[in-house]
């Protein structure tokens, strides 16, 4: 993927002349760098902003890192988005999958609204196959990989966060082996502004315990797939949210199963969209 673009690369990308580009260069319309010889570069996550935010017509999709499935500013009406996920991750698709999904974020659709519709239906449609299709487990895991791949990839478009954005943490619990909610978490809190670690599944809670304690995140997250059936697990939620608070932490969880936890001094979000607004009155860091 390209870090940086010449000004002539950017403007063949969305279809603009190149004094155009150099212009939206030098009025600060897009943010750039300028080498030691002086030309302007424009960085790759930059440029996706700046098309995303005039909902451009993307011409060279590759020019900016982008999948080449990726076809101008084709609007995808939200029905047939959930549809057309659906087929791509049962049949496999990957070029298809990531073509998708990057053609809606560069239209402007949040990584919290992709969560939220189009992948959360289309999950929820292949993992209830089972048990009546006997290759729905393998279909559902092979979805799962699409769609990690391609949210990782999306994920190279995102702005770095600075030094001083507001820490996240997080990870799904011990014998919850879900890639995906924990995933999406901490991509939706990186496109809010946050510094984040995804400690990913299967993470024991007193681990993310102890590490909450030592680092102190402003924000730490549990993605509950499975439900807590246990005594000794339900105390060490109760524990991780008594570490967060202890500093002034904000811990968040959600998931299918989320509301098996029944413990205080927790936040309980239904959606991604829920987090985003969970984490959006966050501060940056004073400098030391």
């Amino acid at each position: 993927m390209l870090r940086t673009l010449s000004t002539s690369e950017f403007a063949e990308a969305i279809g603009i002349s190149e004094s155009s580009a150099r212009r939206l260069a030098d009025s600060g319309d897009l943010r750039i760098r300028k080498t030691k010889g002086g030309h302007r570069k424009i960085p790759t996550e930059e440029a996706i902003r700046y098309a995303r935010e005039i909902q451009a017509t993307v011409i060279r999709p590759d020019l900016l890192g982008l999948s080449t499935n990726v076809i101008g500013n084709q609007t995808i009406e939200p029905k047939s988005r959930s549809q057309r996920l659906l087929m791509a991750l049962s049949e496999g698709h990957y070029a298809e999958v990531i073509g998708l999904m990057q053609a809606l974020y560069i239209s402007g659709v949040s990584i919290a609204e992709m969560c939220d519709g189009p992948i959360r239906f289309a999950m929820s449609e292949i993992g209830g196959a089972w048990p009546q299709d006997k290759r729905s487990i393998f279909i559902e895991h092979r979805a799962t990989i699409l769609c990690v791949r391609a949210l990782c990839q999306i994920r190279l478009s995102l702005p770095e966060t600075p030094e001083n954005a507001p820490s996240a943490m997080g990870a799904a619990p011990q014998d919850d082996p879900f890639l995906l909610p924990s995933l999406m978490a901490s991509l939706v809190l990186h496109e809010c502004g946050l510094e984040e670690i995804n400690l990913g599944p299967n993470t024991p809670v007193d681990v993310l315990a102890d590490s909450a304690e030592d680092e102190k995140p402003d924000v730490v997250w549990l993605a509950i797939s499975n439900p807590i059936r246990s005594r000794t697990h339900h105390r060490e939620i109760e524990n991780l949210a008594k570490v967060v608070n202890s500093y002034g932490g904000l811990f968040l969880i959600g998931g299918r199963s989320a509301t098996t936890y029944t413990g205080p001094l927790a936040e309980k979000c239904q959606s991604m969209s829920e987090i985003g607004l969970r984490v959006a009155g966050l501060s940056p860091h004073s400098a030391d």
